[in-house]
């Protein structure tokens, strides 16, 4: 294995973390000790597979021996930077979140390196092979997710680039989450950080730099909400229930029953025997609405139409769908083609029980139970039998929410 200058990759990341004399030129330090952390997280790989600098998601940086041999200093911090900042700003998982796969992980690349472009501008620290928003055709300020949606729409799928990726090509898997045969994996004895360590850097570089962007006042847009998104994340809750409901329904598509009804087409391997067939019945769905009056109307009706979709997308019947508005007590029980299209009343005190005990009392029974509350109420000791229990707990950022139940599938939803 070819040998790496570690003396000139330590000689890079103090450049960047260095004080900058007064009137400095082009190969002065860049005074951002605030990537101190990220940088010294980093473990070297010698590598000629890759063209200057890479790196995979267990934040090992896989770099060229020739090349950082004939570099400057200076263009060898600039790619440490640009390699640190895919790591910061996680653009692996988030790249996973937006399905990229090796035909759009191209694109993603680009859209990731622009995001980089405005943050590595202001210090003078952009290698010219990154693009800027203006190679692009788009403005300046948007977040990676943007960017990629935006160029994805202009992209023809006859136009994508279906080649296979070389092994050094893009910025690596710490970049689109697209492993590299290069790569060494997770278990590899020269090191890694874990995705809790991997937090941990995140975190105090976002504190670091914002300790520092109050003195500067010039820190690009995107910049400022990696911050707060590292600091005070807020993961979209509105996936999270329309996914909980949708395995929900699954997992009670799946319970199956056997019956003579429909003879099983495996009968003819046994004459003279007549073999019962395997049917499954559409699940039944029961939602609970807590109608007192601390319940959030526009939050309530987010939520019902997040359920609404879901339900829509697996194809369920709207018959099966049976809607109880409950304060402390159940007002109404109804079966409704959309759960938005529920008449819900009440607005007095709260005591969902009294709707889960008339769900038991239901039948047939539901498969799935949805329950819409802001959580402020006495819970049963035991889920309504044989269902699967959803609670979509609402309320607003910053409040304290109240337990729910271990037997309970738990969503915040959580509006500003």
């Amino acid at each position: 294995m070819p040998r790496l200058d570690n003396q000139k990759l330590a000689a890079a990341k103090l450049w960047l973390i260095s004080p900058s004399p007064p009137g400095g030129g082009a190969e002065t330090p860049r005074d951002l000790p605030y990537l101190a952390h990220a940088l010294y997280a980093l473990v070297a790989v010698p590598s000629d597979d890759v063209e200057r600098m890479t790196c995979d998601e267990y934040w090992r940086v896989y770099v060229n021996p020739s090349w950082l041999e004939a570099a400057p200093v200076s263009m060898v911090g600039a790619e440490l930077a640009h390699i640190t900042w895919h790591l910061l700003a996680d653009h692996a998982n988030r790249a996973r979140d937006q399905d990229v796969d090796r035909s759009t992980a191209r694109l993603w690349d680009q859209c990731a390196d622009v995001t980089i472009s405005h943050t590595l501008q202001p210090d003078g620290l952009r290698p010219p092979p990154l693009p800027t928003a203006a190679d692009l055709h788009l403005r300046d300020g948007l977040s990676v997710e943007e960017y990629f949606a935006m160029k994805s729409r202009l992209t023809t799928l006859a136009a994508k680039d279906t080649r296979p990726l070389g092994p050094g090509e893009g910025c690596g898997s710490g970049a689109d989450g697209i492993p590299r045969r290069h790569e060494l994996g997770p278990d590899s004895d020269l090191g890694a950080v874990s995705q809790v360590e991997a937090r941990a850097v995140r975190e105090r570089v976002a504190i670091e730099y914002r300790e520092q962007a109050r003195a500067r006042g010039d820190v690009p847009g995107d910049l400022l909400r990696w911050i707060e998104q590292t600091l005070h994340p807020r993961v979209p809750w509105q996936p999270l229930l329309s996914g909980a409901v949708r395995r929900g329904i699954g997992w009670a598509a799946g319970r199956g029953d056997y019956t003579y009804q429909r003879p099983s087409r495996r009968a003819g391997s046994v004459p003279g025997v007549v073999l019962p067939g395997q049917h499954r019945q559409v699940p039944r769905i029961s939602i609970v609405v807590d109608t007192s009056g601390s319940v959030d109307d526009e939050l309530l009706a987010q939520a019902l139409g997040e359920v609404d979709g879901a339900i829509a997308a697996l194809g369920l019947p709207g018959s099966h769908v049976s809607m109880y508005s409950v304060d402390a007590a159940v007002h109404v029980a109804q079966r409704v083609r959309r759960a938005r299209d529920a008449h819900l009343v009440g607005a007095g005190g709260t005591d969902l029980r009294v709707g889960l005990k008339a769900i038991e009392d239901e039948r047939p029974r539901p498969d799935v139970v949805i329950v819409f509350t802001d959580g402020g109420t006495p819970w049963p000791q035991t889920p309504p039998p044989g269902a699967a229990v959803i609670v979509a707990v609402l309320g607003r950022v910053g409040w304290e929410l109240p337990r729910t139940p271990e037997w309970a599938t738990r969503v915040e939803c959580l509006v500003g």
